[in-house]
Formats: C-alpha cells, structure tokens, sequence
C-alpha cells in the first residue's frame, strides 16, 4: 500500500466516551512498528528473489528460493522482549528464517500459526571459535562438522583471518567433511558466516576462493553464473539492511556469481533501525459529531506541508473503480500561506495511481477497501499468519499459489499465430501482445485455456530449454503444442 493512503479509520460508537478515539491513539499508532519491519523485510525479500532470477534460480517453492534468505539476527538488538516478538513476527509475514524465539510465540497465539513458522540451524559464535585459541581454529571448525554431522550448521569465520580460513581449512583440511554431508539419503549443508569487513567485496573474495576450492562441484547456472556445491553456502550477517542487499548482490551477479550462493542475516536493521518517521505513520481526528451534527476536522499548518491531514470520513477504493468526479475533486494542497486552508478536492490519489482515500464522507462504501475487524468489544475478523503470508507475497514467493501450467494446441489454417513474444531469459518466451490470429481463434473456442498477456512459453512440440528454438518452432510449424506457465498475481 502506497504512503499518504489511509490505513485504518475508528468511529466511536457510544456518544458518552466522545473522547475514546483520541484516547486510544497512543496504542493504536504502534501499528507504525510491525508495519515498517514488515515494510523493510518485503522490500529485502523483493532484491533477493530479483537476484535470484536474474542468476538462474529455478526452485521456488520451500526450502528453495528465497524463503531462508534473510534470518532474523535482531532479537538482542531491539528495546524489549515485547518489540522482538512483535518485529519479529512481521518479518516472518515474509521469511521463515529466524532466532528470534518471542516471534514464534507471538504468532502461535495471536495469529493461530499451528506449528513452527520460522526455522534455525546450530550455528557457532566468536567465543565458541575464539576459545580455542589462534592454533586451534581448525579443530573449532571441524568440532562443529563432527557434533552436527547431518543437517544445515553454519560456523562463524572471521575471528582472525576469514580468507585463510575459506582457503586453507573449509577449503582443504576440513574440504572431505564438507564433500562428506551429502550421501545417500543424508542431506547437510555448511554455512560459511564472515562478519566484518566490506559486505560486497569480501563476499565476492570468499566466493572466488570457495568456487575454486570446490570447483569440481561448482555449478554454473542457465544465465551463466557460478552456484557453490549444494553442500556449501554463505551466509552475510554484517551490515545487512534494505539498502545493502541489492548491493552486495549486484556486485555478485557483476562477478560472476549467482544469487543463491549466499544467506543474509540482519538484526538491529531489520527491527530496530527505524521509528514512526520512517513511513511519517500519524493518527488524527477528521470528524467530530457536535449535537448531532456531523463536522469535518484537519490540520493544514503552513510551515509543513507534509502533515496536512485528511478530512471527514475515509473510505480507500481502486481509483479504477472511484468514477463520476472532476479534476475539481483532486485534491490539491493549499498554495500559499493566504491559500485555502486544508486545500481543495477530496480525491487523495495514491503516487502510483492505484488506490484513492476518499475524504469528507464522498467514498462509497461498498467499495471501500477497509474491512471492519473490531466493533464494541467483538473482534471482527481474526486473520491467521497463513492468510497474512499469502497476501503479502510476490510472485514466485514462498506463499504464493503455485503457478498455472498448462498445454494448448494450435493449429494456423493459413493464419498468422498472432502472439508478440519476448525471450524472457533463455529458456522462455513472455506473451507482450495478442493479435488476430490463431490464438485469438483457440481463446475464444477454449476460454478456460486462454493464453493472456504476461504467460510465459515454456516448451514448443519438441523445443525446450531455448528460447531461440521455441521462438523459429513457432514460425515454422503449422501446429504447435505449446506449454505455459502463468505465475500467480
């Protein structure tokens, strides 16, 4: 949901507490917290699952994809056990990776997560390295393969030269333990945790030296990048924020390395790092009711433009769906000092175009998008993690529907197939348009197997896997059975 859109509205019920909405404001806007740590963890999990696409992922659904990519470091670094549960619980709206323990309950009992909804793995610190002194590191690092023989472990790396370390003892000495996680049925993974230094560039230096330790696993993956033995990964938990995940990516994808070589871990970024300024979250009053009589209130002070506030009652609707007003009704700010004081219009218009608030009591209910979730001590609507989880992911997310797949034949009788398509990397081909042809033809026959603008070709007759292939099957052929994929809004 776009800034300066309105997020919850509460109208008082009982004429006789007339002051209980303002009471109430001190707890109600600390919805400013969860909000913004949810904001800041989906707009990580966004730059991840972008790198990962555009390196050569191909497994989406969970463990896979992006689901883990951010673990929650930030239980020690936010103000209370109560911000931790809190904070914690909205990063895993997103991500299943956590340490922070209150997260767990607090979904368990107030948003009905009937098992675990967030996972970690045995993990070292600098003491249980460091107490074994320089000379013993290696015995340190290899303590933690042999105590945790199966399964993810991951073991700080840092503590006096992580290079050395990555070359010399993951990479050699303790490289057949390593290798020796994966047989038969046994699936184990080592993390490798560096926790100083530049993100970006020592990122890049381990996974040089690991690709070249291990390369006779190494994977190179469809968009030509190099993935890491599944039996090693690498996690950064050091100056990790919404900021420097793409970056620390961006510079990998620029060096040859795919996405999903890496883990990220945040902590005071990811909980603490921010306050109600951060998305300007306010709660005003915009209507009082005075001896029945329904009046608007705002506040428009000229030294601030920013915190003029809306008025009457709010409904928020798709402006696609908000039809029959004029320019007149945009709202505009006031001009000036001498301007019209709340200024003019009541259309608040989000900055994408999307949605519209609609103030002084213009909205029409029936499209209003708020959904009453409390009245007179009932609680209205008690939504679950799960119902949460799915409404907030994107594409190819961990609790997105899986996508649509499905296979249409088309004959041409002469006709042009009247599909526009775009090589979408290299193995699939993205639907941009639909012209008169030999698609529009199966559409309007096969309405339930209609191809729409955005599938995606997966395979042609016999060409898969090249999108150059698919793209002169479809020019040649005279009949074409075609796979899509349509991934889910």
């Amino acid at each position: 949901v776009p800034t300066k859109t309105a997020l919850f509205t509460m109208v008082n019920t009982d004429p006789k507490c007339f002051w209980l909405t303002n009471f109430l404001e001190t707890l109600l806007v600390q919805v400013w917290y969860p909000m913004t740590v949810c904001t800041n963890s989906w707009y990580q999990k966004k730059a991840i699952h972008k790198a990962l696409e555009e390196t050569g992922n191909t497994e989406w659904s969970i463990p896979g994809g992006g689901v883990f990519k951010l673990h929650d470091f930030g239980f020690r670094g936010v103000s209370s056990v109560e911000s931790a549960a809190i904070g914690g619980a909205a990063h895993l709206v997103n991500f299943m990776g956590t340490d922070t323990v209150a997260a767990l309950l607090c979904t368990k009992r107030y948003y009905h997560a009937k098992k675990a909804c967030g996972h970690s793995i045995p993990a070292s610190e600098h003491s249980t390295i460091t107490s074994w002194g320089v000379d013993g590191e290696v015995d340190a690092m290899r303590n933690m393969l042999t105590s945790y023989p199966t399964g993810l472990v991951a073991c700080v790396s840092d503590s006096f030269d992580v290079f050395k370390a990555c070359k010399d003892y993951w990479g050699d000495k303790l490289k057949d333990l390593i290798k020796g996680r994966i047989s038969g049925d046994s699936f184990g993974r080592l993390v490798v945790r560096p926790d100083s230094g530049d993100p970006a560039e020592t990122c890049k230096e381990i996974l040089k030296i690991l690709c070249t330790q291990f390369k006779e696993d190494v994977i190179t993956t469809s968009t030509g990048h190099k993935l890491l033995p599944p039996y090693i990964r690498v996690i950064q938990g050091d100056g990790v924020d919404y900021e420097s995940v793409p970056k620390i990516l961006k510079s990998l994808k620029s060096a040859g390395f795919a996405a999903d070589n890496m883990v990220f871990g945040s902590g005071g970024a990811l909980l603490q790092k921010l306050n109600r300024d951060t998305f300007k979250c306010a709660f005003k009053c915009s209507e009082i009711t005075v001896s029945g009589v329904a009046k608007e209130v705002f506040k428009d002070p000229i030294t601030d433009k920013g915190k003029a506030s809306k008025k009457g009652r709010l409904t928020v609707q798709k402006a696609s769906e908000t039809t029959g007003f004029s320019d007149a009704d945009k709202y505009k700010p006031r001009q000036g000092d001498k301007g019209v004081a709340g200024g003019t219009g009541f259309l608040h218009y989000s900055a994408d175009g999307k949605l519209v608030t609609v103030a002084s009591n213009k909205g029409n209910p029936a499209k209003d998008l708020l959904v009453e979730v409390f009245r007179d001590g009932q609680l209205m609507k008690d939504y679950t993690l799960d119902e949460i989880r799915k409404r907030a992911d994107i594409p190819n997310g961990p609790f997105a529907p899986p996508p649509e797949q499905w296979t249409i034949s088309v004959a041409k009788n002469g006709k042009k197939l009247g599909l526009t398509l775009v090589h979408e990397g290299k193995d699939a081909l993205k639907v941009t348009a639909i012209l008169p042809g030999a698609v529009t033809d199966f559409n309007t026959a096969n309405p339930d197997q209609a191809v729409k603008l955005g599938d995606l070709v997966q395979k042609v007759n016999e060409q898969a896997g090249s999108s150059e292939k698919m793209m002169k099957e479809l020019g040649k052929a005279e009949k074409c059975e075609i796979k899509m994929l349509r991934k889910a809004s």
